[in-house]
């Protein structure tokens, strides 16, 4: 690893200045969450964004260098004037803003595409996003994605818990059962594993799939694999209470199930996966 990063400095340099102004906005960004106590996320943000800009980097050393075209450096200064004014807009005296993180990534894309090009400018957008971004707004951005994970596993699990034979209404994020009522709560909706479940899930795709369709089309399989083993979960949880009573409801129950919710998670993850590399394959041999 240390090899290919003096080959970036000498092959180059430009490509050795993004990755390092993106490590420090990472390593920034993982500072304030470790000491506000997520430091099991930080490191996790963390290594994903390592992983994000190593895979860049490599591909600075192995493309050849060329100068921008007329119309990729046009592209460019839209895209920087378009940042500029991104930056203007209002922030409600905020300390921080999101259009000024997403005028950074723009920025950072801007460069690479002027003096790199539009292919290594679109590979760029990940990693600039995932460090300018998601890092910084880890937290927001967990709980603006909390609500719809947890409304689809309601949804989903009522469905099966009805298909099962067992009366149940569900009311927003709450299944409304004989005897009981169950609230689906950030804790429950598996945000906090997010991070790890994302980290896991993009090593994964890169060994299991050999075509970027494929790589993306499997990646962007996380929400639902998130949902349905969480839907697991939640009619696992109800089952077992029908069976042991109100025990199911301890800690050690709810932390042995939150367990089982990401293996059902991965299971089914690695299960699609296995299919795409499956008709991937039948695919290549067709062709």
């Amino acid at each position: 690893m240390i090899r290919n990063f003096l080959n970036i400095i000498t092959k180059h340099p430009l490509g050795a200045l993004y990755g390092t102004l993106l490590g420090i906005i990472a390593f920034s960004a993982a500072v304030p969450m470790a000491v506000s106590g997520m430091w099991d996320a930080a490191l996790v943000d963390l290594a994903m964004a390592g992983i994000l800009i190593y895979l860049v980097m490599k591909k600075f050393v192995s493309v050849p260098v060329r100068e921008s075209v007329f119309r990729e450096k046009c592209a460019a200064w839209l895209l920087l004037i378009s940042a500029d004014i991104l930056v203007l807009l209002p922030t409600h005296n905020f300390s921080g803003s999101l259009s000024t993180a997403v005028a950074v990534t723009m920025l950072i894309c801007a460069s690479v595409l002027y003096f790199s090009g539009i292919y290594m400018a679109a590979l760029a957008i990940v990693p600039a996003l995932w460090c300018c971004v998601f890092m910084p707004y880890h937290e927001e951005i967990m709980l603006l994605l909390s609500f719809p994970l947890r409304l689809s596993a309601t949804v989903l699990s009522a469905g099966i818990l009805s298909l099962s034979g067992i009366d149940v209404v569900h009311a927003g994020t709450s299944l409304v059962l004989p005897g009981v009522d169950l609230a689906i709560t950030d804790a429950c909706s598996g945000i906090k594993q997010l991070d790890a479940f994302i980290l896991i899930a993009f090593i994964a795709v890169h060994l299991m799939q050999q075509k970027s369709g494929w790589r993306i089309l499997h990646f962007a399989f996380i929400m639902p694999a998130v949902i349905a083993g969480n839907s697991l979960r939640i009619v696992l949880t109800v089952w077992l209470y029908r069976w042991f009573g109100e025990t199911v409801f301890e800690n050690l129950w709810h932390s042995v199930l939150g367990y089982v919710q990401i293996i059902f998670a991965l299971l089914i993850f690695f299960a699609v996966g296995r299919i795409f590399a499956a008709a991937g394959n039948k695919t290549e041999d067709t062709e």
